[in-house]
């Protein structure tokens, strides 16, 4: 699989939807878990939607496939959660409006979609709150990007590169979004414009790999902060694009 989504729970990594084939554009509606202490992958149950190109974000115990393209054209708005203790997916709440390409992040208990497309780019946020199983719109963010990445880390969101609307190709920008603000703030720049890449939060610092910009990047940047800045990290051993991180 691939343009699919992965996230960690409970000690152990999810795999879901995404695409099966380079020449085929049927998105899948298959998921697997793999557990390190036995060193193998399972099949879970099937989503009620083939899902590519979506968000996936974990909490309260539960994996949430948010949104993307399905098998009809057009983004999805539709939203679905998975429960590890029934082994079965139940749809919930669906976003405000249909997207894909946009990424996901969750802090303190919700989550977070931005960005994507439908019909044209869009720079909107959504947050999703699990105990009211309800959708709530906040401040967009500054300019309309996809295939960017995000994550969380020190109670705000960074989001990361992408394509955004008043670029030609891949863009290096950054911003924050505080959520007790509402606001974002633009921080430094990438060293590289990336897009298709992927970004997590380990140790107080941000970490962005790889994607693609001109050609893909085997390229490692990390953000700290405190400094506002970015040095180069240990590159990784092959270039590549549309790929996932997780921290665990």
């Amino acid at each position: 699989r691939y343009v699919h989504c992965c996230i960690a729970l409970e000690g152990k990594l999810y795999a879901v939807g995404g695409l099966g084939e380079a020449s085929s554009f049927q998105a899948l509606d298959t998921a697997e878990v793999y557990d390190p202490q036995t060193d193998s992958w399972h099949p879970l149950a099937k989503m009620s939607t083939a899902r590519s190109r979506f968000g996936l974000a974990t909490v309260g115990g539960k994996v949430y496939a948010i949104g993307g393209q399905g098998g009809a054209p057009g983004g999805l708005a539709s939203v679905e959660a998975y429960d590890p203790q029934l082994g079965s997916w139940a749809l919930v709440a669906s976003m405000r409006e249909k997207r894909s390409y946009h990424t996901s992040v969750v802090l303190d208990g919700k989550i977070y979609i931005m960005g994507g497309i439908n019909d044209g780019w869009l720079n909107t946020m959504e947050v999703y709150d699990p105990q009211a199983d309800s959708w709530q719109q906040v401040a967009s963010m500054p300019h309309p990007a996809f295939l960017h990445s995000a994550a969380a880390m020190g109670g705000k969101i960074y989001v990361t590169g992408g394509f955004e609307l008043s670029q030609t190709n891949s863009t290096s920008s950054v911003y924050e979004y505080d959520p007790q603000a509402d606001a974002w703030t633009q921080r430094a720049s990438m060293g590289n414009a990336r897009r298709n890449h992927a970004s997590a939060a380990v140790g107080g610092k941000l970490y962005v790999f790889g994607g693609s910009n001109h050609g893909c990047l085997n390229s490692v940047e990390v953000y700290d902060p405190a400094s506002d800045s970015w040095v180069q990290g240990l590159s990784l051993t092959s270039k590549r694009a549309c790929l996932m991180a997780v921290a665990v």
